[in-house]
């Protein structure tokens, strides 16, 4: 009689009704039994009455929208549109649409938590077609350039790549040996979480082995066992010259089967040409997404933490150990699903609403890329499901170096996604950055410009995508701080300053930025830098 009613509401309602009674009698000694059978039998009209509201309180529209017609019939007005019901039953055409919005509210959402591994596929996809290697090939690219890198997702055009992507479900254990020296990296799994750091500048004999397969005994170095088949090996050689590429050579990889047999490293260099085509680590935007999934999904073992969403996808085709043959109604759900997912990746990553992502102010025009994602993304009280989203849609690979707080050491990133009116940054028009003197990097800084549609580097006639203080020609003012331009052509006050400080965009194609400073300093780190919005010329 009481369901939905708080205990203490009761506990009052009934005292204000039997309280005095219940005292007489026990003042005359009534106990046990003879009190019990001798105690009034309660009404508690207020109570009913707060009953009844509650429950008319709690209970939908429908019960008290029906139609003038009496037919019992009511609409009610929901984000997902209009819902009718019959009395308090929804009507099976409401049914139908709801479970409609759930297949394509869990497709989209599927996306959402699939980028990590998505980009790492479509990265080993686009490196086995860019070296011509094949899937049981253990190979180390070279990439230098801004052709070269743009095989990458917001690569850095100023420092070479050296990137191994491998299948361990190919190849089967694999060795990497570092040597003594300048080399900072970092392995990855197929989820971006790091498995091993490289930054010792010790000599390192690394044996990665993949889900279920067997360690050696007596492996003389480290072992580590991944959690995916699928990984990234990702090492940088500080320095230039021949001293840093004979170190950047020096690094050993092949695979455990080969080891009695003096195996050589398999260093590939990719050089474009400017009309070459280039395979992309962006993931695809058109059904072939879908298809890279289910190729994850039955090469790789479930995560504990990731049931719900293999429960949501095998109730839109894509099943672990079946073939993936979608129905009609299930392709176009997932081709819609698609479209949603995607754009709330963008947005994501582009209009942050995480705290740690702000840097100095929402205002400032500028936000740290990692958005205070800890590498380790699995944490005691939950995955960092939107941060991991945020960060692999527009970027690719995580290090605890990019974390790092420590002054002079590591790199930080800092983001531009729209103009300082809050409009898109658009390829026909020009814009301008003015950094202040003294930008807190030890090493260097750069500002790179890339594509939105596959946060890549920017293919443009110049061939340049970026600027940086090691820009040869780069024109400084006289206190020290810089101006630079971005758009089709070199505004006045660009050639001014000279094409050094020059970004060439391309007209009905949008763009973003990314500011980074090598060995950041201590103001990059609490934001006391003043970072200025990038500005439209009118």
């Amino acid at each position: 009689e009481t369901a939905g009613i708080e205990s203490t509401e009761i506990r009052r309602l009934a005292t204000q009704q039997t309280v005095p009674a219940v005292r007489k009698r026990r003042g005359n000694g009534y106990k046990g039994k003879e009190f019990r059978r001798n105690a009034p039998s309660f009404s508690y009209p207020s109570l009913q009455a707060t009953r009844r509201n509650k429950i008319e309180a709690m209970a939908p529209s429908p019960l008290t929208a029906q139609d003038d017609a009496g037919k019992g019939t009511s609409t009610v007005s929901t984000y997902v549109g209009d819902l009718n019901y019959q009395h308090q039953t929804l009507s099976k055409s409401s049914a139908e649409k709801l479970h409609r919005q759930m297949a394509l509210s869990r497709a989209s959402e599927c996306v959402l938590w699939s980028q990590p591994a998505m980009s790492f596929y479509q990265a080993l996809r686009a490196c086995q077609q860019n070296l011509k290697v094949a899937p049981s090939d253990l190979a180390i690219g070279l990439y230098e350039g801004s052709a070269s890198v743009r095989t990458f997702l917001t690569a850095n055009v100023t420092t070479p790549y050296t990137v191994s992507f491998f299948d361990l479900s190919q190849t089967g254990p694999v060795v990497f040996e570092i040597p003594e020296g300048g080399i900072y990296g970092v392995a990855n799994n197929a989820w971006q979480q790091p498995t091993k750091e490289i930054n010792s500048g010790l000599a390192e004999k690394v044996l990665m082995v993949g889900p279920g397969q067997s360690v050696p005994q007596g492996f003389d170095g480290e072992v580590v066992q991944t959690s995916t088949f699928v990984n990234l090996l990702f090492y940088r050689v500080l320095g230039v010259g021949p001293e840093a590429e004979k170190l950047k050579r020096a690094v050993k990889a092949y695979k455990l089967a080969d080891a009695q047999k003096s195996p050589q490293t398999m260093f590939i260099p990719f050089t474009p040409g400017p009309n070459d085509p280039i395979a992309l680590n962006s993931i695809p935007a058109d059904f072939g997404f879908w298809e890279l999934l289910n190729e994850m999904i039955q090469k790789e073992p479930m995560a504990d933490r990731d049931r719900f969403f293999y429960a949501w996808l095998r109730d839109l085709g894509i099943k672990k150990g079946e073939p993936f043959l979608p129905t009609d109604e299930q392709k176009q759900i997932l081709t819609e699903g698609l479209k949603v997912g995607l754009a709330m990746a963008q947005a994501c990553s582009f209009d942050s609403v995480f705290p740690a992502a702000v840097y100095q102010s929402k205002d400032s025009g500028w936000e740290w890329v990692l958005g205070g994602l800890d590498p380790a993304q699995d944490l005691d009280t939950h995955t960092m499901y939107n941060e991991r989203t945020a960060y692999t849609y527009e970027a690719v690979s995580i290090s605890k170096s990019m974390i790092s707080q420590i002054e002079g050491r590591g790199s930080g990133y800092l983001g531009a996604y729209y103009d300082a009116e809050g409009n898109a940054f658009m390829g026909e028009f020009s814009y301008t950055l003015h950094l202040e003197p003294d930008v807190p990097a030890v090493n260097f800084w750069s500002v790179t410009v890339y594509e939105i549609a596959t946060r890549v580097v920017i293919k443009n006639e110049t061939g340049k995508a970026d600027i940086s203080s090691r820009s040869e020609g780069l024109q400084t003012n006289p206190d020290g701080s810089v101006d630079l331009f971005f758009g089709p052509t070199p505004p006045a006050a660009a050639a001014a300053a000279g094409v050094a400080n020059w970004v060439q965009t391309n007209p009905g194609q949008s763009w973003f930025a990314y500011f980074r400073a090598y060995g950041p300093k201590k103001a990059f780190f609490e934001a006391t830098y003043k970072m200025n919005k990038i500005t439209r010329i009118k």
